[in-house]
């Protein structure tokens, strides 16, 4: 069995999370079957930009658990405004990027979610993309934590991946299934959710 840990934020983008979600529950279904997400967060609920609240499965402020046990970390972006860049300072998320990155784990960040990686000093001199609009204004805070900047959709490096908004999520929820199963694998469960017709 593996399993992926999701670090949800107040202010999270929605779609750059439930992708993950969708994949690898369908992967459980017609899949591998053997890969489980887990959310955690720094709060005992959680609001996403748009009106949605969850509730995630481990408040890491009050109780530990097994990083050993997860192959990769999943940090989807969001918006400021509703707290975003307020959780992903927490030192909680810093001991996990700590964990991840020191074991070559994998470590994604979804538009904003690089950031996160940036803020705590794990994008020194690696390439990496983030939101790709709104005037250069992530990018610029990305090269300030000392990413090299690549205007892309998604970005790989060794295994640290960044995307650059909630239309790149599904690619790479697929791509992650697909390192963590085999490409045949990652076919089955696109054709079941109707990707390919």
């Amino acid at each position: 069995m593996k399993k992926i840990l999701i670090f949800a934020s107040n202010g999270f983008e929605s779609l750059e999370l439930s992708p993950f979600i969708d994949v690898f529950g369908w992967n459980n279904i017609v899949g591998n079957k053997k890969i489980f997400p887990t959310i955690c967060a720094i709060h005992d609920e959680v609001y996403a930009t748009w009106n949605l609240k969850i509730i995630p499965e481990v408040n890491l402020t009050n109780n530990s658990i097994d990083l050993n046990e997860f192959q990769a970390l999943v940090i989807p972006g969001g918006f400021g405004k509703a707290g975003f860049f307020n959780d992903i300072q927490s030192e909680v998320l810093k001991s996990l990027l700590n964990h991840f990155i020191l074991n070559k784990k994998i470590v994604i960040g979804i538009c904003t979610g690089a950031l996160a990686i940036g803020i705590h000093g794990y994008l020194k001199n690696i390439p990496a993309t983030t939101y790709l609009l709104d005037n250069n204004r992530y990018f610029n805070q990305l090269e300030k934590y000392g990413a090299k900047s690549i205007r892309e959709d998604i970005v790989i490096w060794e295994n640290i991946i960044t995307s650059s908004g909630p239309s790149t999520a599904i690619d790479v929820a697929f791509y992650l299934l697909e390192i963590l199963t085999d490409k045949e694998n990652c076919i089955v469960v696109k054709k079941n959710m109707g990707f390919f017709k």
